[in-house]
């Protein structure tokens, strides 16, 4: 049915406010019209709300709260994956020494692959979050001005201060060559796991907190999927490296370190895994109307 004058200004409104407002307010202008309201100032009425609609929907979307969960376990799923990762793979390719090493991939030529492919998936895994994290900055830093929230500045400062702070101590760490040297080591890789936690928890903040567009919610979305999907081919790689090192030495030595490890991957990644597909079932976001 083809709309009367003044009601075909509701084409001027967002398609998503249209789909859920435009019948109600079709029906007020027709009601409005019957009883013989001005068209005129109508026109100006729906053209303003429709302005007013189109800044609410700029502002951001209201990411339902399984969706918005889902991102914030992914990334705590990424953190614990990428922790472990990192501590058991630094020295895979030379494991237990450089000679054996390669007389293992001599022999198994799986075992030095299992491991590039554990390298690459820390790679992507490293260039999707920075890739997400940066639309969701420069929303979060936009919301933090307009809305006069300086502690979300403080949020976003906590990353990279942490991270600058511990690769500068590393560098301290890299030169041990005594027991106090090794105790400080320890206690510093302790400490920087307690800094990847505060910087996943600040982040979390950050999500729960702020309103962002739905463009940097699909990027949030797409990325977390990348991430997931590099844990999952990890989580693959690990087991492969495992099996093949056990098959090449003929025996278990060291076999409890690497389950351990396969164990916490295999669980971390199960969670990403859960939480994209409940994000899945939730409902679209809905625009931020003011």
């Amino acid at each position: 049915m083809t709309r009367s004058w003044p009601a075909s200004l509701l084409l001027a409104y967002p398609p998503d406010w249209r789909a859920r407002y435009g019948d109600e307010l079709e029906l007020l202008v027709r009601d409005l019209r019957e009883h013989g309201r001005n068209p005129v100032p109508m026109a100006f009425d729906l053209l303003r709300g429709a302005a007013a609609a189109w800044c609410g929907t700029r502002r951001g979307f209201v990411m339902s709260e399984r969706s918005r969960q889902a991102l914030i376990t992914v990334l705590w799923s990424w953190a614990a994956f990428a922790a472990t990762a990192a501590w058991f793979g630094h020295d895979l390719g030379v494991y237990p020494t450089r000679g054996i090493a390669q007389k293992i991939a001599a022999a198994h030529q799986v075992v030095p692959d299992a491991y590039h492919v554990l390298f690459g998936v820390g790679v992507v895994g490293i260039a999707a979050t920075v890739v997400a994290a940066v639309p969701f900055v420069l929303e979060a830093g936009r919301y933090a001005r307009s809305n006069r929230r300086n502690s979300i500045f403080a949020l976003m400062a906590v990353p990279p201060v942490t991270a600058a702070s511990w690769l500068g101590g590393v560098q301290l760490v890299g030169r041990a060559n005594s027991t106090s040297d090794l105790t400080f080591a320890v206690l510093w890789l302790l400490l920087g796991l307690a800094g990847i936690a505060g910087s996943a928890q600040a982040v979390s903040a950050i999500v729960r907190t702020c309103e962002f567009s739905r463009t940097t919610w699909r990027i949030g979305t797409s990325a977390a999927a990348a991430v997931t999907a590099a844990m999952l081919v990890g989580t693959g790689a690990t087991i492969v490296w495992g099996l093949a090192y056990r098959s090449s030495q003929g025996h278990v030595a060291g076999a409890s370190g690497w389950l351990v490890v396969m164990a916490i991957m295999a669980v971390a990644t199960a969670r990403a895994v859960i939480a994209l597909i409940g994000a899945s079932r939730a409902p679209a976001p809905q625009p931020a109307v003011a």
